[in-house]
């Protein structure tokens, strides 16, 4: 039987699961992220929280481990209004995009970053914060593009627009939408150095691009409550 105890973890889902269970998909630091069983959490007084970091202990055989003992090792977070709705599409990317089981000990970190920053920044910047975790996830994940320099190998010119080339990175084009400011912003990962509104749009555009071919045709719950806008 394995048995694992206090192991640093965020819980990013949860649904009813028998008559006082639930079922919890977890990020974990050393582990990745894991599906357990929560028997008779369904009534218990004391409810586990989102965006809050944890430590968590758990047992069992199979798939399908159960939760053994949790606690919290961090302040409570109750995010409201745009930014819960953002905290809640950054879980489902990684509850989409994540293998089971398979580790990601920055991704971790740098999840565990964006939540604390979420849940005090301003709203326009909480955009920014967005697009920063949607690049580094894709970087940690292993769909990056090179962000310092254009398909030709020629370094990005901060004045210069550019195309993007899926897989490929960029091509400077006259025409082109996309800032070579904005692209070295997004590689120098800086959330008080923000695009304007209108390049914030679209480095949004640019990393939907990117996840795409990764989501399939399968919509995002939590984007349709916001990301129509």
């Amino acid at each position: 039987m394995a048995k694992v105890d206090l192991t640093p973890a965020f819980l990013i889902h949860r649904r009813t699961f028998k008559d006082t269970s639930l079922l919890l998909d977890f990020l974990t630091l050393e582990h990745g992220r894991i599906r357990l069983v929560g028997r008779g959490l369904r009534n218990s007084k004391t409810q586990i929280q989102v965006f809050q970091h944890l430590k968590i202990s758990y047992s069992g055989k199979g798939d399908l481990k159960s939760l053994t003992n949790w606690e919290a090792d961090d302040i409570p977070r109750q995010l409201k209004g745009d930014n819960l709705i953002l905290g809640m599409y950054v879980n489902e990317l990684i509850s989409r995009l994540l293998h089971d089981q398979d580790p990601h000990f920055e991704l971790f970190e740098i999840y565990k970053s964006f939540v604390e920053n979420l849940a005090t920044i301003n709203p326009l910047s909480s955009h920014w914060l967005l697009r920063l975790f949607e690049h580094n996830l894709l970087q940690e994940l292993g769909y990056g593009v090179d962000f310092s320099q254009d398909i030709t190998g020629e370094p990005i010119d901060l004045s210069a627009g550019y195309d993007y080339q899926h897989q490929g990175g960029f091509v400077r084009s006259v025409a082109g939408k996309i800032l070579g400011k904005s692209i070295n912003q997004l590689l120098i990962n800086d959330i008080n150095n923000m695009p304007d509104i209108q390049q914030l749009k679209v480095c949004r555009d640019l990393n939907r691009m990117r996840l795409k071919p990764l989501l399939g045709d399968k919509p995002l719950q939590s984007r349709s409550l916001f990301f129509s806008k």
